[in-house]
């Protein structure tokens, strides 16, 4: 048989793959990225005791809403850039807004603080630590967005990895508020964003070997 009749003949029993199917494989994926996420969290630093009293208050949301919204738009790339031909869409301008708004609310803040009060505010009390808290908190996502991208086929491997990073960034900061008693939103904006953006670099670089076909 010729390559161009075998081509054709594979071609004819090809069928295409749902959508759903896709998006079934990244929700059990990140179930499990959760929970791998959570339990590092539990068994290092532990749920913050006062959680019930926080999760009335409108900073523990603001903070949540923020890196919820980065993990959900690098969802929405990392889904895109796994499938050839296809461009980002709206992953992009919703990581934009999310970081533009946590830059206003930031802003806001501090102009109603003294400036003797900025550096207090910004670094809180555990900046040293949490942007590297975050990482490790965001490995398995990483590594699990990572492997699921391996099952599709993304032509643009340095971009792909990248949104994996973000997706693994933004769910693994999601997780480590449970944690963090930091309020500021000044603090979040710096030190959220910084652990959030390590993957997203990590992914680059990597992505580039390791999505390859």
């Amino acid at each position: 048989m010729k390559t161009d009749d075998l081509i054709a003949a594979l071609a004819a029993d090809a069928s295409p793959v749902r959508r759903s199917a896709v998006w079934t494989r990244w929700a059990l994926a990140l179930l499990l990225a959760s929970a791998l996420s959570a339990l590092i969290m539990a068994l290092a630093w532990g749920v913050r005791p006062d959680i019930h009293q926080a999760m009335r208050t409108t900073p523990f949301w603001m903070k949540a809403f923020y890196t919820a919204a980065l993990g959900v738009a690098g969802l929405l790339m990392v889904e895109r850039a796994g499938r050839p031909g296809v461009r980002l869409g709206w992953g992009v301008a919703l990581a934009a807004a999310a970081f533009a708004a946590i830059l206003a609310l930031a802003a806001h803040e501090l102009m109603n603080l003294p400036m003797a009060s900025w550096r207090a505010d910004m670094m809180g009390s555990s900046a040293r630590v949490c942007p590297w808290r975050i990482l490790a908190i965001s490995a398995p996502v990483f590594l699990i967005a990572m492997a699921t991208l391996r099952w599709m086929a993304p032509t643009r491997p340095a971009v792909a990895g990248a949104a994996a990073g973000l997706l693994a960034g933004g769910l693994g900061a999601t997780v480590y508020g449970l944690h963090c008693q930091e309020t500021a939103a000044a603090f979040t904006a710096m030190w959220y964003t910084f652990g959030m953006a390590l993957w997203p670099l990590v992914g680059a670089a990597i992505g580039r070997w390791a999505l390859r076909w």
